[in-house]
């Protein structure tokens, strides 16, 4: 098959829609597409559930609109996924005949068992996984799910391998995915022992641990007629969608940072040391889908979510009215909370009453970039971050973009264009078919300067922030 007339397909299962790109040799997209939202379930407080059956549908439907866009003609050389972490699918299910769901990572119930865990248990935890121990990961979920039901399944898996799993017919994950399960080595890059202990589970039980950009086999006759794809396609693992987005990117230098504005804020931050002596704060060690490199990533909470609550009608024509007028000491402030177990953070307004929504807006967008400031200085304490790239949603707003720039004093590259995760899995598919010249995606690049004209200010609005933020923060 010649590259110059294939194509490699990057698809990225995230938490509300599966996303698919395509691209040629050339590093040019030829097709996007995007899935319906998935619906995430609460049957009962705390409850963050997904049918995988959905999920799997998300994926068939973004390769088959993509797809479709394409001479049907065009060969396909590989696929990749990159998926989000830390959710779990006990495959017993399957077996049974019932529709297993996804226990999401934005599952809460284990917060009690977390919170119960002696001091001993939790620096094993942190120290073998490389993450601090919290609601909403495999190994908490895995515990609080046995203790609960008393479920014995003969598999635990995260919706990575249960997808290569559906496309291939093997049990296959990679360790930038496997981290969010908590129970791997983050140094040894294996199964860990002593973390399947604490969630009593046979390493048996767990899928096969492979390099990311390894194959980990071709899309089987059932799959392939499922998305609309010729049988036999090597399916190239992938890997975590942060990680992903980063590879895609470009960032593999350690000092190469990446802050992610979507409905979570997460920062990651390149490294090449994987011990946990690099880790301040909650901040968590991560393999990179790049041999030799980790990532040290902090998540700044829901502050999408945040921003969209305080977005008026119109929101895309706002720009020009947050930036009316020049930031004042005297504006009212946005105090953005410590985050709950759940990561989520919450917050009221300080200061001057106004009913203003451009007003209220410009604070919370402000409170935002504070946040990002706030977690890139303790991020630099252990890991030195020499560049910072933006992607995901929040980009889209001119005002919020330079409000960081402001905000953290430092240069910012800014892509607007592409699922970055799919994108980084689209290259990962490129470099396992041996196209070396495909070496960055042709995606739009604006780079933002911070202007000097309200440093002063900035700077005083930001010292009072950390000092009215301060007694919510551990």
């Amino acid at each position: 098959m010649s590259p110059s007339s294939a194509i490699v397909i990057g698809l990225d299962a995230g938490t509300t829609s599966t996303k698919m790109v395509a691209v040629d040799n050339e590093g040019v997209i030829q097709a996007s597409a995007d899935s319906d939202p998935i619906p995430t379930l609460v049957p009962s407080p705390g409850a963050s559930l997904q049918q995988m059956s959905t999920i799997w549908n998300a994926l068939v439907t973004a390769c088959r609109r993509g797809m479709s866009s394409l001479d049907s003609s065009t060969p396909v050389a590989a696929l990749a996924l990159a998926t989000q972490s830390g959710s779990v699918v006990p495959v017993e299910q399957l077996e049974g005949g019932v529709e297993p769901n996804l226990i999401t990572w934005m599952d809460r119930r284990s917060q009690d068992l977390v919170r119960d865990w002696d001091a001993e248990t939790r620096r094993t935890i942190r120290s073998l996984s490389g993450w601090t121990p919290s609601p909403g990961l495999g190994l908490s979920t895995i515990s609080w799910l046995r203790s609960e039901t008393g479920l014995e399944p003969s598999r635990w898996a995260s919706i990575d391998d249960f997808l290569v799993h559906e496309l291939t017919g093997s049990w296959i994950t990679n360790p930038s995915n496997a981290a969010g399960m908590q129970l791997m080595d983050v140094s040894s890059l294996s199964w860990s022992s002593e973390l399947c202990k604490i969630a009593k589970v046979e390493m048996s039980a767990l899928s096969a641990l492979s390099p990311s950009g390894e194959q980990a086999g071709h899309l089987t006759a059932i799959a392939a007629k499922t998305m609309a794809l010729p049988q036999g396609i090597p399916v190239v693992i992938g890997g975590h969608d942060q990680s992903c987005a980063a590879f895609g990117l470009g960032l593999t230098t350690p000092g190469s940072a990446l802050l992610s504005l979507g409905t979570a804020w997460v920062l990651t931050t390149i490294t090449d040391r994987g011990d946990t002596a690099v880790l301040t704060h909650s901040f968590n060690l991560s393999p990179h889908v790049v041999p030799g490199r980790w990532t040290v990533s902090s998540h700044l909470g829901d502050l999408g979510t945040t921003l969209a609550s305080a977005m008026p009608k119109e929101a895309n024509k706002l720009d020009s009215k947050l930036a009316h007028r020049s930031p004042d000491i005297d504006d009212p402030y946005f105090l953005l909370s410590l985050p709950d177990l759940g990561g989520n953070k919450v917050g009221h307004f300080s200061g001057p009453a106004t009913t203003d929504p451009i007003v209220r807006l410009r604070a919370v967008m402000e409170a935002c970039a504070f946040e990002a400031r706030l977690t890139i200085e303790q991020t630099s304490s252990s890991v030195p971050i020499n560049d910072l790239t933006l992607a995901g949603g929040g980009t889209n707003s001119r005002f919020l973009t330079q409000k960081i720039a402001d905000a953290i004093g430092m240069p910012l590259t800014v892509r607007r264009e592409a699922s970055q995760p799919a994108v980084g899995a689209a290259m990962l598919a490129a470099r396992a078919c041996g196209w070396p010249t495909l070496t960055d995606i042709k995606t739009s690049v604006e780079m933002i300067r911070p202007s000097c004209r309200h440093t002063d200010t900035m700077n005083r609005r930001y010292a009072e922030y950390c000092r009215l933020t301060s007694g919510d923060r551990r």
